[in-house]
């Protein structure tokens, strides 16, 4: 019941957050987003009061909690440098979810999917670079800050892709669509800010931004839960 619970009350944030910042009423938008990402903290601390308290636990919420922290910074963004502040919050949160996504408990000899198919890593790559290289002339004092930030979620996404085989095929899965479903959002948010605004920049920005999250959270979660199960000893054997 936990997961649909979860589901239903995250997109429905979503939904209201998304209508609201289309209809124009600032003050709902406003005070909708932070209840994205604390909807999401709330399910990912119970279920680590429930389970084991794992590295990865503490790693993946630390990293929804500095993205609620961008969150509410880039709320005031038009006023000053909170934008700035803002993408530092996100730059530390995909630093923890680099740490967290690198934290499997599966010791198998399945070799690493990104060693196995080194042309994942070059098309990330290639994709970062291409991107990059088309939006600098409009990012002046911000390429610095912006290269750097593509950087760091370049690699949050591999790590991500790296988890393949090395943890249940459900968490993998979710929290891959999230970091890809993230590099989405963020550049569609470059784009818009930069270089030219694009129709219904809010809708496509935030469902993206938000169906990231949710993955990411979905997948820690099964995570959580798996590793718990995992660590359950058995019940001895009759003997006989």
């Amino acid at each position: 019941m936990r997961d649909p619970m979860m589901a239903i009350l995250f997109f429905a944030i979503l939904a209201v957050h998304i209508f609201a910042g289309e209809a124009g009423y600032a003050d709902i938008s406003s005070l909708s987003k932070p209840l994205l990402l604390l909807s999401l903290i709330a399910f990912v601390i119970l279920e680590i009061l429930r389970g084991i308290k794992s590295a990865f636990a503490f790693l993946a919420l630390a990293g929804l909690f500095f993205s609620l922290i961008g969150d509410i910074l880039l709320i005031f963004q038009q006023w000053g440098d909170y934008f700035v502040y803002g993408l530092g919050a996100f730059l530390t949160a995909h630093v923890f979810y680099i740490f967290a996504f690198n934290k499997t408990y599966l010791e198998n000899h399945e070799i690493r999917l990104l060693k196995r198919y080194g042309w994942v890593s070059m098309l990330i790559v290639a994709y970062g670079f291409f991107f990059f290289n088309t939006v600098k002339d409009f990012l002046h004092e911000m390429m610095g800050p912006v290269l750097i930030y593509m950087m760091v979620i370049s690699v949050m996404m591999m790590v991500a892709l790296n988890r393949y085989k090395k943890v249940k095929n459900s968490s993998f899965f979710w929290i891959a669509i999230g970091a890809f479903s993230f590099f989405a959002s963020d550049s569609l948010l470059a784009w818009n800010k930069f270089v030219r605004e694009i129709d219904y920049s809010h809708f496509l920005i935030m469902f993206t931004y938000g169906f990231a999250q949710f993955g990411i959270a979905k997948g820690a979660i099964i995570q959580i839960r798996d590793t718990s199960l995992k660590s359950i000893p058995k019940e001895s054997e009759p003997i006989g």
